[in-house]
Parts: C-alpha cells; structure tokens; sequence
C-alpha cells in the first residue's frame, strides 16, 4: 500500500531512514534479509513500501532503543531545573539583540542515563525529547555499529553469517551500498506546505490536503527558512544544528563570523580606495591626454595630438588611468599590516566562538564508534600508495603551471597582432588584458574539476582505514592543488613580472624583447587588482550554475515524459505516486560532500583577502557579497533542493583550522614582499634622497628585503600579542563549565540536581516558619483573653497515669533517608492549618 500523505507525524510512528533497492534484484535478497533481521533483534522496527519496481525499506528506531543508544554514546541533554540565565553584554550599549533570531531557551545539561531519566526536559514526552537529526545519527549508528555482515575478502562477497570471525572482515550497512544490495540511503525532510507535491496534494485530494495541515502542528523547514533568509538577522544557529547536525552547523557558524569580522576589513578597504582614486584623478585631470600601453607606460600627446583625439579613446583610456591607479597608494603597506592583523583576531574569534558553541551544543561528551570503511580492504600493500599519491598530485600542480604558461603566449600574440605596445584601446585591454584573465579563471576551473576526481580516486587508492581518516587526507589533496591551481597567475603577476626585478632580459622562453611580459615600475599592482577582479567574480557564476541551476534542469529533464535510463519514468513514477513523498524525496540531488568542497571555496577566498588585498582593497567588499549571497543559497538549497544530509557530530571544523593557519603565515609573507617589491611603497617613501623619510635606503634589492624582514617580524610580533591578549575560552564558559561538571557529577552521586534541592530545602523552611508564625498567633490570642474568664473555666483534676516506657526501635539509615525526602515534598499549600486542629492539653 502506498501511502498519500507523510510518513511522519506526531501521532505516527517517525521514519528514521530509509534504504533503497530494486524488487527485480533477486541476487542480493538474501543479504538483505539477513542485515533486516539483524537490525530487527538489536530493536529497529522494520518496514516496506513499494513504487513500480522500486523498493523502499523504512527503518524506524522506538524511544527505549533511541534512549539505549543515546546513553550508549554519552550524549548530552537538558536538565529540567537548571536554566541558563541570559548574560548581559560586555559593551554598555549593546544592539546585538536586535538581530538575534534564536530565542532557544538554554539548560545545565548532562550526559543521558536512563536510571536518572526523569529530570531531562521532555522526557515525558516521547515526540520531543529527541529533535529529527538526533534520531536519524542514533539510529544510522545503530545501523553501522550493531549488526554487521562479514565478508570473504577475496571475492568480495557476504557470507551467511551475521559476525565475522575476525575485525578487518566486519561490513554493515555501507558495505551493502557499495556492493550494491542497497541502491541508495538517505533520511527524510520534515513535512511542509511548502513543498510542490503538497500542491499536487491539494490539487487532487483536498480532504487529504486538509487533514494533513491539521495534523501538522509546526512547520520547521517553513520556520527555519524564513528566519535563515532574512539578511538583517543572524544565523539561527541553536535551530540549524537540531535540523542538520553539528558539522553543518560547525560550517556555517564559521562562515557566519568570517562575514561579521570582514565589514571592517570592507570598511578600512573602501577607504584606502577611494582615497586612491581621488588621488589618481587630481593627478591625471581630464583635460591631459594620457595613454598607456599594455605594459603600463604612460605617454603624454601634446595639445594638437590631444585636440584631434577620438572623444571615445580619450574617455576610455582616461578612466582606465584612473581605476588602475587608484589601487596602488601610500595606504597600501598599512592596510597590508591590517589585513594581517586582521586573520590573526578573526581566528581568535572563531576560537572563542567554537569554545562557546562546544559548551552549548556538548559536542566533546559525544562517543561515536567509527567503523571501517566497505572499501578497506586491509594494510598489505606492495607499492607505498603515499609516494605515488605526491607524485601525482606533484605532477597536476606542473600541468598548472603549463596552462598559466599557455594564457601567456596567447597574451603576447594578441599584443603584437592588436598593437597593445603602443596604446591599450578598448580592443586591446579585452583581448590581452581581460580575456587572457577569463582564460585563466576558466583554466583553474576546468583543471579543478579533472583534479578533484584524481584526487578522489587516489585517495581510494590510498586504502584508509575510517572516514575520519579518508576526508582528511582528500582534504589536504584538494587544497594543495587548489591552492597552487587559484594563485599561480597572481603569485606570477605581482613577483615575476616587474621589470625592475630583471627576470625576462631576453623575452618568455628567449623569444625576443618584443615578446617580454613585463609590466612598468607602479602598474604591477594594478595588473594584479586586474586579474583579482576578474577571478573573483568569474568564479562564482560556474558554482552557482551547478548547484541550483543545474539540479534544477536535471529535475525537470527526469521528469519529462521522454526521459529513459534503464527503466522509463512511468514504471518508476506512476500517477498514483505522484504525491508520494518517498519518491519525491529519492529524487531529490544528494548534497554529497557539502562541507567539503564549501569549505574550500570559502578559505580560498579567505586566502584571496588575506594575501592579496594590499594591491587590492576592494577584495574584501567582493568577498563580502559573495559570501552572503552563497550563503542564503546554500541554506535554500539545503532546505529545498537536496536531500536532507546525515547528521555528523564534530566539536569544530576539524582539519580546516591549521589550514587557516597556514593560510595566516603565507599571507604575511606575501604582503611584505608586495609592500617591499611590487608595490610603490619604497618610492614613495624612500626613493628621494633628498626628500626620503629615512635618507639611508635607496629602494635597492637589499634595501627591500630589509623592508621585508621589518614587516613581517613586527607582524609577526603583533599576531602574538593578539593571541596572548584574546583568550581562546571566555572566562564565562570556563565557569559554566565547571557548574555543569559539578551538576553532572551530583545527578550521578546523589540522584538529584542541585537546584531541585535547593528548591526543596527553601520550600522546607517556609514551611517551618508558616508554622511558627501560626503557632505564635495562637499564643498571642490566648493571652489576649480575659482573666475573668480564665477563672470561671473548670480545672481538670490531675490525674497520674503510668505510661509504659515506649520500644526504642532502630531504623535503619536508608530508610531514614527515605522517609525524611518524602516528608520535605509537596507545596506550602498542600499542609492544613495544623495549630487549629490541635486539642487544647493542659500537662
């Protein structure tokens, strides 16, 4: 039976996961009914639905198991009671509230124990103790960790037993993927009325459609998005980890401070521009006629030259004078200095933010069990796969240079074949200037793509054991090569070009001075800004058009009535299961490895602002824009477009922070020597003897690299005070940590938390003096009552009564213990007025 609607509401049993197989497969039922009965007994509930031939195994963990694995794992919840009270802001006034969108209410929280379940918040209620991600990471844990097939190494097939004999032949769920008795896994998004087979709901069953709407009670995709797309908010972050996981979350917490700490950067950079180009226009009026060639050399035209001069060549090579040297001014080497201080405080920030997220989301009490990867295949190998995997990526980093090498000579034939060394007209800047920069950006991405497959197929080759260890290695695969493949062409620019530097006497490859590509003494700079914008706002447009275009079509193209692949798309999606959500959700592109190869776009484009914004200002600003517009598209698409991912637990962004590091060194070295070397630092300050602000340099080499070693070491010395003065934890989540230690450390000895002690101990004392204070007004009325009438009352005659001495019985100390925690329960109101109900005794 189909289903028309979702297979998950709150009423409903949740759909955790969700296996993918082919009813014509007949070869491997068997290994899939052995790891279904095997995940059966370990207490995942088990069923299946079917659309045309394909079949889809849902998997559904109840809350016992759920609580099982939890605790199993150490995870961390909230405890009822121990409320996080908000703090103030440091700063006395304070606007961050105003774009804060997470009003998540925070607690102490503590690892799971189901002995002491009862003081977790939500506990009773079963539909939300544990958030969507929370459920589909426990039971894809219990799925890879529990039950597990064993293979014969040599064939590559699963035997009939349930546990392998020995550890390096134990499979579970992954290894039936790769062999293929699975087609395909994934995890369901939350129901929303946003989505478009919804529509298709309404259109043909409205009283479904209705139905459904009454029994969905929130929309978290509909929530999550509008307050994920507001660009005048922050991230809601608290929101995003309980509906992706942590190391999405991780991702875009990162993302998030580099777009905060860059609008100073973006401010800072604005200003040295603009004061460059008011400086570039009152030297070079409008009224001079100017021209410049390919190299950079500017020549003036006399009055009568300048009188006959095309109108739309005088305007063109005008403005172009006065963009291209705008970049490069006095303010170059001090927004250099910045720009490296800068890294320096946005990676503390991080730190710290990443030490607060690491308290808030309790991510290092987290113990997950990482199996062997399906594809490891043992550690005897003949030929050491590390050697051959450098050589290789050792060999794309030299076709690299080969293809900057090829932009190059098509550069010096289109300026002989247009007459570039004489004027630079508007033909000649778009076919040796900006088309020579479009080849380049084109060639990094094509060589980009054909290495990224490389890479990964090396890194199979390479045999690591755990996917820890395989994301790591094909991480610093890629950013290798994407690092040598982004900056070669501005590495070239800025430190082999220069004239004065001498590195071409006889022209690229001995060719001839008429094929020297060099550029004059103060345009490098502006060559290099040349090359910088072209890179930057080129390359967005190609990850944009695969990431949303391209599924987009891919959708359409699937779901035309013409599309055939092994089956048609009839027999896959038949008229009856055009709402159905399994399906539609199959359908949908899988995100693949997102935080991976977003990670290395954006700290690419960190690189690109830490080591070249010297010569170009304006980079921060680009990046700025680039980075909020591919962050709302990432979230859109996360949201709508793609599957919904696996939840990963992380306590950061792991191997990407000693990359920045890196990153933070190059860029201090490269700054000096463009401060010291390309640009007009030197000669502005020291080239006149007469005129120079320190008369003893005089802008030779030697003299550079003195200017060299000054910049880097006082950077180097302030990047050190930086860190030592800003702390890695803040003082309040060492504190918080400490009491949720203590907390934690309470509820396992004593079976309480501390603030519902309190709470019984201050709730004891108002009763106590309730008491007393009844007690003392019965007193004072007493007293108050006539002597008279005192007199008149008749005095009981005494009587003497012996009275047993009473049984002294021991109690023992736990029953002590016991009966005094109960006698302290319950409210003020609970206990009547006991001084009224006492008899009046006279002893």
């Amino acid at each position: 039976m189909v289903h028309q609607d979702y297979p998950y509401f709150p009423f409903r049993l949740a759909v955790d996961y969700v296996l993918v197989s082919r009813s014509t497969d007949v070869e491997h039922q068997k290994y899939r009914n052995l790891f279904e009965n095997a995940i059966r007994r370990e207490g995942l509930i088990v069923s299946h639905e079917q659309s045309g031939s394909v079949k889809f195994t849902l998997v559904s963990a109840p809350f016992p198991r759920l609580c099982r694995e939890a605790e199993k794992r150490n995870m961390s919840f909230a405890l009822k009671n121990c409320p996080i009270e908000p703090t103030e802001p440091t700063c006395c006034i304070s606007l961050s509230h105003v774009f804060i969108t997470d009003d998540k209410t925070r607690f102490i929280s503590a690892p799971f124990n189901r002995k002491y379940a009862e003081h977790f918040v939500n506990y009773d209620d079963h539909t939300k103790f544990f958030n969507s991600s929370q459920r589909s990471l426990l039971t894809h844990q219990t799925e890879m960790t529990q039950k597990k097939h064993s293979v014969e190494s040599s064939s590559f097939s699963l035997s009939e037993t349930i546990l392998g004999e020995q550890p390096l032949t134990r499979k579970g769920l992954l290894y039936l993927i790769m062999s293929g008795a699975y087609e395909d896994a994934y995890i369901l998004h939350e129901p929303s009325e946003e989505e478009p087979y919804f529509r298709e709901m309404k259109n043909r069953n409205v009283v479904g459609y209705l139905q459904m709407l009454s029994e969905l009670e929130e929309d978290p995709r509909k929530k999550l998005a509008k307050d994920w797309s507001r660009w005048t908010k922050f991230q809601p972050l608290n929101r995003i980890r309980d509906y992706f996981g942590e190391q999405i979350a991780f991702y875009f917490a990162w993302q998030g401070t580099f777009l905060t700490v860059l609008w100073v950067a973006t401010i800072i950079g604005l200003m040295s521009f603009i004061y460059g180009l008011i400086k570039s226009i009152s030297e070079s009026p409008y009224e001079i006629c100017q021209i410049s060639n390919s190299s950079g050399y500017l020549s003036e035209l006399d009055g009568t030259t300048c009188k006959f001069r095309d109108g739309a060549k005088h305007f063109f090579s005008t403005i172009s004078n006065w963009f291209m040297k705008s970049f490069d001014n006095e303010l170059n080497p001090f927004f250099a200095a910045f720009i490296s201080l800068w890294g320096s405080v946005f990676y503390q920030i991080w730190r710290r933010n990443n030490s607060v997220l690491n308290y808030e989301w309790d991510c290092e009490t987290y113990t997950e069990t990482e199996p062997d990867r399906p594809e490891f295949v043992g550690t005897r190998i003949d030929i050491d796969p590390l050697a051959i995997s450098v050589l290789v990526v050792l060999i794309c980093m030299c076709v690299v240079v080969l293809s900057v090498l090829m932009v190059l000579v098509y550069k010096l034939w289109a300026i002989s074949a247009f007459e570039c060394g004489k004027e630079s007209t508007l033909v000649c800047s778009l076919m040796s200037a900006w088309l020579p920069s479009v080849l380049n950006t084109i060639s990094t991405m094509i060589l980009g793509q054909i290495y990224n497959t490389i890479a990964q197929k090396l890194n199979r080759w390479e045999n690591h054991r755990t996917a820890s260890e395989h994301s790591n290695a094909l991480i610093i695969k890629i950013f290798a090569f994407s690092f040598v493949n982004n900056y070669t062409s501005l590495f070239y620019i800025a430190f082999f070009r220069p004239e004065a530097y001498s590195l071409q006497p006889n022209g690229l490859f001995g060719l001839g001075t008429d094929y020297k590509d060099t550029c004059a003494e103060g345009t490098c700079g502006s060559l290099l800004a040349l090359q910088l914008i072209t890179h930057m706002l080129i390359k967005p447009f190609p990850k944009f058009f695969k990431d949303v275009c391209w599924p987009y079509f891919m959708h359409l193209y699937r779901t035309s009535t013409w599309y055939n692949k092994h089956e048609s798309i009839e027999d896959i999606l038949m008229e009856k299961d055009s709402t159905n959500v399994l399906v539609r959700e199959w359908l949908k592109p899988s995100a693949g490895k997102f935080t991976l190869w977003e990670f290395n776009e954006k700290v690419l484009l960190f690189g690109t602002t830490m080591m070249f914004a010297a010569l170009f200002p304006l980079s921060p600003l680009i990046g700025l824009i680039i980075g909020l517009v591919d962050l709302r598209v990432d979230a859109s698409r996360l949201i709508w477009f793609n599957r919904r991912p696996i939840p990963v637990v992380t306590s950061g962004i792991g191997i990407w922070l000693p990359i920045i590091t890196f990153i933070q060194y190059v860029a201090v070295f490269t700054n000096a020597l463009i401060v010291a070397f390309t640009s007009e630092f030197c000669k502005h300050f020291f080239g006149n003897k007469t005129q120079s602000m320190l008369p003893i340099l005089q802008c030779d080499v030697q003299d550079r690299l003195l200017i060299v070693i000054i910049f880097q070491n006082g950077v180097f010395l302030l990047k050190y005070v930086i860190q030592s003065v800003i702390p890695t934890v803040p003082a309040t989540i060492r504190v918080a940590a400490r009491r949720k230690r203590f907390v934690g450390s309470y509820l396992v000895e004593k079976g309480d938390v501390p603030k519902e002690v309190r709470r019984r101990k201050k709730a004891r004392r108002a009763k106590i003096a309730w008491i007393m204070q009844v007690s003392k007004k019965k007193e004072e009325k007493r007293l108050l009552v006539p002597n008279e009438k005192r007199q008149d009352r008749l005095e009981p005659t005494p009587i003497e009564v012996l009275v047993p001495p009473l049984e002294t019985k021991r109690v023992p100390k736990q029953q002590k213990a016991t009966f005094h925690r109960r006698s302290l329960k319950g409210n003020i109101g609970d206990f009547p007025d006991a001084m009224d109900q006492l008899p009046n005794v006279s002893v």
